[in-house]
């Protein structure tokens, strides 16, 4: 069978695969579409701190059911489901307290192991989620990317007409931006590119703010009212920069939920964090969300479609990573997806 094979940085090209098969408790799917994901760059460049090589990437995909032993969740042959992709041991500290996406020996397909880039996998039954409602492959293939954004949205405990600043209107940000109004907050988002505060207020936020042209901390005052800056921040841009702005514009009290993956030291002022008594927390993956962003097109389905911005053909996939990683963000893409 065809896939896509990451060799080495930068060397990503179509190869023949064994056939898989479904072991005991996993199913046989077929791979329709493949959302082509941030840290799936970072893998091609060469920056991901845990992707080997040769591997196969692919982790926000929507396939269909081929072969399935009779399950709890009622998925059958033939149905469309999208893939939750983190296998977790089950028996560590986080997995106990049913927080698997901090498992001590997490693997995430694409990351850890090889991944959807392929036109059949098998992965584990109780990692199918079928959707609500008719959904397409390619809404399918976003619901990982959603579900990131959901979890987020959920650790800061976002509450209806709350004030939530969003730093980043990329793939992230717009899936925070869907969560945090599905609570019936008011949304703020931030982002240097027209093309995705263009995308951000389509999809609903109450207002877009460029950081370049305006102070951020100080636009963001103006815009939350009274009570001194956003109730909530959250950061998806993964930058020293942005993070250290987060307490800037939290409010007295506020939460700051950290999304972005930075590996560099960031300066935070600690007399800063205190005086406001801000409550700072951290994000992983996502944990029992992929119900939720199956709800959220219930309600957001027309929004949510504007994210995929661009549909190719998966022996395309060579071009388009190579096309991904010389555009640098400049190619106006919000979610790119390979489709077989």
């Amino acid at each position: 069978m065809r896939a896509l094979l990451l060799s080495e940085p930068l060397a990503i090209a179509p190869t023949e695969r064994d056939e898989p098969t479904a072991k005991l408790g996993e199913a046989l799917v077929k791979v329709h579409s493949i959302g082509i994901c941030g840290s799936d760059l970072h893998a091609f460049r060469g920056h991901h701190p845990f992707v080997s090589y040769p591997r196969v990437l692919g982790h926000e995909l929507g396939v269909e059911v081929l072969e399935i032993r009779p399950n709890e969740q009622g998925i059958v042959v033939g149905d469309k489901v999208c893939i939750e992709p983190i296998l977790a041991c089950g028996t560590c500290f986080p997995c106990r307290q049913q927080r698997y996406n901090c498992c001590t020996a997490i693997k995430v397909l694409g990351i850890h192991t090889d991944g959807g880039m392929a036109e059949r996998i098998a992965v584990p039954i109780n990692r199918l989620h079928k959707p609500t409602v008719d959904l397409t492959y390619d809404e399918l293939a976003l619901c990982e990317t959603l579900s990131i954004g959901v979890q987020a949205v959920k650790r800061a405990n976002v509450q209806a007409g709350e004030s939530v600043l969003i730093m980043g209107g990329g793939p992230i940000g717009l899936g925070c931006l869907v969560a945090a109004l599905d609570k019936g907050a008011r949304v703020l988002v931030s982002d240097p590119i027209a093309k995705n505060r263009e995308a951000a207020m389509s999809m609903g936020a109450d207002a877009v703010v460029d950081p370049v042209a305006e102070d951020l901390a100080t636009r963001t005052r103006e815009w939350a009212g009274p009570d001194g800056g956003a109730h909530v921040v959250l950061e998806a841009v993964g930058v020293p920069a942005t993070i250290a702005a987060t307490i800037d514009c939290a409010a007295p009290t506020g939460r700051v939920v950290i999304i972005g993956v930075c590996k560099e030291q960031v300066p935070i002022k600690i007399s800063d964090l205190m005086r406001k008594e801000v409550a700072l927390l951290t994000t992983r993956n996502s944990c029992g969300a992929f119900p939720a962003v199956l709800k959220l097109f219930e309600n957001h389905r027309a929004a949510l479609a504007k994210m995929v911005t661009h549909q190719f053909g998966f022996d395309e996939g060579t071009r388009v990573f190579n096309w991904l990683h010389e555009a640098r963000g400049g190619a106006g893409v919000i979610k790119a997806v390979l489709q077989f």
